[in-house]
């Protein structure tokens, strides 16, 4: 009897941490309103959308999956930035970015900053002054502040920098596992918000990488 309750417990606790966690999709691509509705019914619950390009320009598809997000249900609707280091000017890229989705009246709940691709960036010290023009210019428009990364892509990047430790990381391992025991601190963070765990995953015949919090 006493190891049948212990197993159920320890059914109940697994049951417990698996339904505690929130998983979602990121898109780089035109989404419609039925492949959020089929994501939503599959128990994906946010969408992390991309509003703007290393090209150095707003990604015209942006505020329309964000709004099909939204008539799709998805409680829960981010943006991400993917900077052009080398076009200058980070305070414009960002305020370009939140003019745009403004402009099609568009909410979203966080902006994520993306640091990635060393090939996309310069110098550590070019590379924190542009990174510090991102911030500042988010700070004074009064957003929500996330920085997406990896330990891979921010040391050679930003090297021992810690300037984005104060906002929520959102991390890369694709190991497809739902857990945060694979993170090894680094650039300040002692901790992450978010993982994204599968990469370029076919769901709902649409290309998603999928994340959990």
């Amino acid at each position: 009897m006493l190891g049948r309750t212990i197993l159920s417990l320890a059914i109940a606790s697994a049951m417990v941490a698996v339904a505690t966690a929130t998983v979602g999709v990121d898109i780089s691509a035109a989404s419609s309103v039925p492949v959020f509705q089929c994501l939503k019914k599959q128990g994906y619950d946010f969408a992390v959308v991309r509003a703007y390009t290393s090209t150095g320009h707003v990604d015209s598809n942006a505020p329309h999956s964000v709004a099909n997000a939204h008539a799709a249900g998805i409680p829960y609707v981010d943006i991400y930035l993917f900077p052009c280091m080398h076009c200058g000017n980070p305070a414009k890229q960002v305020r370009d970015t939140v003019d745009y989705m403004n402009s099609y009246n568009q909410k979203f709940g966080m902006l994520w900053l993306d640091i990635e691709g060393t090939q996309y960036w310069g110098s550590q010290s070019e590379n924190r002054q542009f990174f510090e023009g991102m911030v500042n210019e988010a700070k004074a428009l009064g957003l929500k502040l996330g920085v997406y990364t990896s330990k891979s892509q921010w040391d050679p990047i930003m090297g021992s920098y810690s300037g984005g430790s104060a906002y929520p990381l959102w991390y890369a391992h694709y190991d497809g596992r739902e857990s945060f025991s694979d993170f090894t601190p680094f650039g300040g963070w002692s901790k992450p918000n978010m993982k994204q765990f599968r990469g370029d995953a076919s769901v709902c015949n649409f290309d998603v990488d999928v994340s959990f919090y």
